[in-house]
């Protein structure tokens, strides 16, 4: 979920920080004063920067979040998520994963955010998803300057960002693929009886954390989820 860049000088190189050449030395020094990450969380104020800097040092350094008093985005949640775990998200420990941003579940952040992420927990659970789809070789598609997907197969597309918000009626993540393409609606623990009516006359695949796996176990509920078009449903081993 992080950019992958090694140093704060490559950090602040980075074209979505657009800082002036002459002055990328001064803002790499007043980065130095951040260290590792800590917890409790230890916070202080970023540099002066632009207000698009600071957006995008955010995205590109999600960590800052355990140093910074500001609310986690859901992609900086994932990522303390992978910290915590230790590896990436995949289809093996994405229940884990959940379990560890799930403010009444163990175990907890290893390095916790400086604040609580607020009420993203639909979002949190779509990037779960899409970070497993990721890491099992299907990966999530860049977007251009416009904001459109660049379309390269294997992958998928979020459909609650960019240009292909007039979409998200259908669902929450598109895979193209043929012979029809496959949408994935995600959803929360408490959503189970809207997940009925994610997938109408499409190839849809429903997946969240539910407080009740048992509501899928009846022969009558899963008759009709497949009236509904549902392709599949993931369920945890140990739900199962």
């Amino acid at each position: 979920m992080a950019s992958g860049a090694f140093t704060w000088a490559d950090v602040v190189a980075h074209p979505s920080m657009a800082v002036k050449s002459a002055t990328q030395s001064l803002l790499v020094a007043a980065l130095g004063a951040f260290g590792p990450l800590s917890n409790p969380s230890l916070t202080m104020p970023l540099p002066n920067m632009l207000r698009g800097q600071r957006k995008a040092i955010l995205s590109l350094c999600p960590c800052l979040y355990n140093q910074v008093d500001e609310r986690p985005s859901p992609r900086a949640i994932v990522h303390f998520c992978e910290i915590t775990l230790a590896e990436r998200i995949n289809s093996a420990n994405v229940h884990d994963a959940f379990k560890v941003q799930h403010p009444g579940l163990l175990p907890p952040f290893a390095f916790p955010p400086a604040q609580q992420p607020g009420k993203n927990g639909g979002a949190i659970m779509e990037l779960l998803c899409s970070e497993v789809l990721t890491n099992e070789n299907i990966p999530d598609m860049q977007r251009d300057g416009e904001d459109w997907p660049i379309w390269n197969m294997p992958g998928h597309v979020l459909l609650n960002e960019g240009k292909m918000q007039s979409l998200k009626a259908f669902g929450d993540i598109l895979i193209p693929c043929g012979p029809t393409n496959l949408v994935i609606s995600v959803k929360s623990e408490a959503a189970r009886e809207r997940l009925l009516y994610s997938s109408n006359a499409i190839e849809g695949i429903g997946f969240g954390f539910f407080k009740q796996p048992e509501e899928f176990w009846t022969a009558s509920r899963m008759n009709l989820y497949k009236r509904m078009g549902f392709s599949a449903i993931y369920i945890p081993d140990e739900n199962s």
